[in-house]
């Protein structure tokens, strides 16, 4: 709020607000600037221009059918008397108050002391005003404040949750990848097994009995319904032994990897592809094979060897 606008909502005149608060005065050289041009006191309190001596005689000696001049304003709700319209109106916005009449009661003007002793009620009554008005705007700062912190919390707090659910969910897939290893390394060991015993058994002349696919263990693992991948992580160990990973799409054929391997590994070396554990050796009728129905999801070995 302006200065100008403050002074007038203390009941001075519109004019002498506006000529108070000029030259970028602040309120309390507004009010200086008041006192000294000998309005300092508001509306209501201002005193009504003073007779002259002769209209004062000529109201009192004259006819008694000349009407006597009006030297106030009187509310009739409330008995105060106005100095001028100006008064008026203010009074009336402030109480709304309505009824008003003309009064041949002359305001008293106020003495310089009456005259201080107003200009330091305004005073302290501004004093109170701008207390209430720091103590208001030190509240809504804690509390805004206070809110920018408690925002900042739950942002912490719901980026932590997020972190710790991924970590969690992260650790789930390693303990499923985990359990899959260790029973594919289980049924692997198991075969390699088969096929010792069978070729002792052939060496030695003994009937080889029909193998039954053992039993497979599972250590009591809780685990989550099998996931569907859709890629596999394929290490290849190439014919000059170094090891090179890959990922393909689990729906991928095996022609694929042999179109990678030629393109980026083969240097033109004739080569055949084939997996140590289980051991197989892929031919030509499995290059149209996905890699899912081959087993190499979500992860294989593939060795390269070459051909002669």
């Amino acid at each position: 709020m302006s200065i100008a606008q403050q002074l007038i909502d203390m009941g001075f005149p519109a004019e002498k607000a506006e000529a108070a608060a000029g030259n970028g005065r602040n309120l309390d050289q507004a009010l200086d600037w008041i006192e000294k041009d000998g309005a300092g006191v508001p509306m209501e309190d201002q005193t009504a221009p003073t007779e002259t001596a002769a209209t004062g005689e000529a109201s009192t000696g004259g006819s008694a059918d000349v009407p006597m001049a009006a030297n106030s304003f009187k509310c009739d709700d409330c008995g105060k008397l106005l100095a001028n319209e100006d008064a008026v109106m203010f009074h009336a916005s402030k109480t709304k108050h309505e009824n008003f009449s003309e009064s041949s009661e002359q305001i008293k003007p106020l003495t310089p002391e009456e005259k201080a002793a107003q200009m330091q009620l305004i005073r302290d009554k501004i004093k109170i005003h701008m207390e209430k008005k720091s103590k208001q705007e030190a509240e809504e700062a804690r509390e805004k404040e206070r809110k920018r912190r408690e925002d900042g919390k739950a942002m912490v707090a719901h980026k932590e949750a997020v972190r710790d659910r991924e970590i969690r969910e992260a650790a789930q897939q390693r303990r499923r990848e985990k359990t899959e290893d260790e029973i594919a390394r289980q049924r692997v060991l198991e075969q390699i097994k088969a096929d010792k015993e069978a070729r002792k058994a052939k060496a030695s002349g003994v009937p080889v009995p029909e193998q039954k696919a053992p039993p497979t263990t599972v250590a009591p693992v809780v685990v989550a319904p099998p996931k569907d991948y859709s890629q596999t992580t394929l290490q290849f160990r190439l014919i000059d032994g170094q090891t090179v990973r890959q990922q393909f799409q689990a729906n991928e054929p095996l022609a694929m990897v042999r179109a990678w391997i030629e393109t980026n590994h083969a240097n033109g070396v004739p080569f055949s592809l084939m997996t140590p554990f289980p051991r197989k050796v892929f031919t030509e009728d499995d290059m149209g094979t996905p890699l899912k129905s081959l087993n190499l999801v979500p992860s294989a070995n593939i060795v390269l060897n070459r051909l002669v």
